[in-house]
């Protein structure tokens, strides 16, 4: 009955936003789930922001621009969130950037992630042309991000690899699958703050970092060329 009703309100509705947030609020109880993520703040009237994640598999929640929390939609989230825990954790020490941490909560019998929030903007908030101009400086500092997460080896995570005998190497290891629209900036000096949203990272080839996905291609490039820089430079010192 539930989805009958969300399908005829949705005619009405132009936003595929606005139609997601709709389904949302008739069929989970995301007003509790907004009380339970502002009972973290010590704030008496908390700043709370939320939306639906990406699709649709989360719904997110910002508390105060301190925390993050992302109730999961499909599963009781423990499968999922477990995972991702043990992979930031085990590369949170070596990340040349920051991950967030991360903590596991309980509440309505989900498994809820608490992050710490990253105040900044993503990539593709920058026009084309900002991008462009600082392509060195951020092609730079992510290039760094890939050879050291992905020359990595962790013991504490190797059994979650298709294969544990599966090795690092050129444009292959742990990688967080999705770079162009996960890592967090500061708008002013360019500095990359955060790599965020490990949830689908993955011990897999990351060839596709500096051609496929949404990234500009000047950036790519560049890309490419630090990453490729920094691992023949270490091949020749070995």
């Amino acid at each position: 009955m539930i989805k009958i009703l969300a399908n005829i309100l949705c005619v009405f509705i132009p936003s595929r936003h606005g139609r997601r947030m709709l389904r949302l609020r008739l069929s989970h109880p995301i007003r509790r789930w907004i009380r339970f993520a502002k009972s973290f703040s010590n704030a008496r009237h908390p700043r709370v922001s939320y939306t639906c994640g990406y699709r649709a598999v989360n719904f997110v929640v910002n508390i105060d621009n301190k925390y993050v929390f992302k109730f999961p939609l499909r599963t009781n989230g423990a499968e999922i969130s477990i995972r991702e825990k043990r992979i930031t954790d085990a590369l949170r020490p070596i990340s040349p950037i920051k991950i967030p941490k991360m903590e596991l909560v309980e509440f309505d019998g989900l498994t809820i992630r608490k992050y710490e929030c990253i105040n900044g903007i993503g990539f593709h908030a920058l026009d084309k042309k900002t991008q462009s101009a600082h392509a060195e400086k951020i092609a730079k500092q992510l290039a760094k991000f890939l050879y050291v997460v992905g020359m990595a080896d962790p013991r504490e995570i190797r059994d979650l690899k298709d294969s544990k005998n599966d090795k690092p190497t050129i444009m292959h290891g742990w990688n967080q699958d999705d770079l162009w629209d996960n890592f967090i900036m500061n708008p002013k000096t360019f500095d990359v703050l955060a790599m965020i949203d490990w949830e689908s990272s993955l011990f897999s080839n990351f060839y596709n970092c500096f051609t496929g996905g949404t990234g500009n291609h000047i950036v790519k490039s560049a890309l490419l060329r630090e990453y490729l820089k920094l691992f023949l430079t270490d091949a020749i010192r070995k």
